[in-house]
């Protein structure tokens, strides 16, 4: 299979059938595709195209993919949608980007709160006295008027 031939069906709008080839990469761990993979995460507005591709890549598991992963993640047009973007994460070396993940622990969305606590809890042993404070003072500023359980519960894993 030729690479632009993905690169084809998502511009003609065959949403479908490209995901049908990133399952395909995905389960290869085919790093052949992966500035095609990069490219189209950031250039898509389909949510469902963009989780695809963020499984893809977490799969695949270059570590190319993670300071894209958060620029598309701190995109506005990911609003409603950074669930899957924070999963994807997992696999990952993501501790440089500690604060912008600690950003999410509170928002209003389940799936987003709990995916970004998630990734604070499993590097919080790697984390220096410092870079914890920065993350709770992130928390504490940015959730101000907030109730919510993750929100504490992140406050106290912090301690």
């Amino acid at each position: 299979m030729e690479i632009h031939i993905l690169d084809d069906l998502i511009r003609e709008g065959k949403i479908d059938e490209a995901i049908e080839i990133i399952r395909l990469i995905s389960e290869n761990k085919d790093e052949s595709y992966l500035e095609v993979l990069l490219n189209n995460l950031k250039a898509t507005d389909n949510n469902i195209l963009r989780n695809e591709i963020a499984i893809a890549l977490s799969d695949i598991g270059n570590e190319k993919a993670v300071d894209i992963l958060i620029g598309v993640l701190i995109h506005p047009k990911t609003t409603g949608s950074r669930g899957t973007l924070l999963y994807a994460l997992e696999n990952f070396d993501y501790t440089a980007h500690i604060f912008t993940i600690a950003g999410f622990i509170g928002s209003s969305s389940l799936e987003v709160s709990m995916q970004a606590f998630l990734l604070l809890e499993y590097v919080i042993d790697e984390l220096s006295d410092k870079q914890k404070e920065q993350c709770k003072s992130i928390l504490e500023s940015t959730f101000k008027n907030t109730e919510n359980e993750i929100l504490k519960e992140a406050l106290e894993l912090l301690e």
